[in-house]
């Protein structure tokens, strides 16, 4: 509460406005450090296995359309974000984090669908070369090399939920750090005339 100046003679009010300030510390809540490690290593994980998706192949793959990288990319920007956070916690920093969870978490959605649509096309291809005529080895061959592909791609968009889901979480929190805190008016009266000071007169009988 805010001191003034004494006021001399009558009372005066004075309002005092409380509250408004960011609680930053919500967003510690959430675990900021130990999610962005999560994030860090899922997107050089992404990485490692888009490289290794990066074969000849007549089926279209996610590797093909570069998502395991872009989203590899945000995943470790935000994951590098969050760990800052930890470290120190500011309005600007967690406006940053908000900001790049919800592009992020908007990216994992398109990284989402395809991953689906690489998944049945792979399941399609794989299932359009089988023949009555094929050896084993033949069909062997086709196992290995399309379903290999197929349970890759099944990889990545189980990460991309786990990945998704941290980061709506860290939306939440995000946001929550970020609302101010409730703003309240308080009147105060100063100078209150004393109960020995005051005279109580009533008026005289006719």
């Amino acid at each position: 509460m805010v001191e003034g100046p004494a006021a001399t003679g009558a009372s005066e009010p004075i309002s005092v406005v409380t509250g408004g300030s960011k609680p930053v510390h919500r967003f510690l809540k959430g675990q900021p450090k130990c999610i962005g490690i999560v994030l860090v290593m899922m997107a050089v994980c992404l990485i490692m296995f888009g490289i290794a998706m990066n074969v000849q192949s007549d089926a279209m793959t996610s590797a093909d359309m570069y998502t395991p990288f872009w989203l590899a990319i945000l995943f470790f920007i935000c994951g590098v974000l969050y760990i800052l956070c930890e470290r120190n916690p500011s309005k600007k920093i967690i406006t940053a984090s908000l900001a790049l969870s919800i592009i992020s978490t908007i990216g994992v959605f398109c990284a989402c669908v395809g991953f689906a649509r690489a998944i049945t096309g792979i399941h399609d291809t794989y299932w359009n070369h089988l023949t009555e005529n094929q050896t084993a080895e033949e069909r062997q061959h086709l196992d290995q090399h399309y379903m290999a592909i197929e349970k890759v791609e099944r990889v990545f968009f189980c990460h991309s939920l786990i990945g998704g889901s941290l980061l709506i979480t860290m939306t939440f929190f995000a946001r929550a750090a970020l609302r101010s805190s409730r703003t309240q008016a308080v009147v105060v009266m100063r100078n209150l005339p004393s109960a020995d000071g005051m005279i109580l007169t009533q008026p005289s009988a006719e």
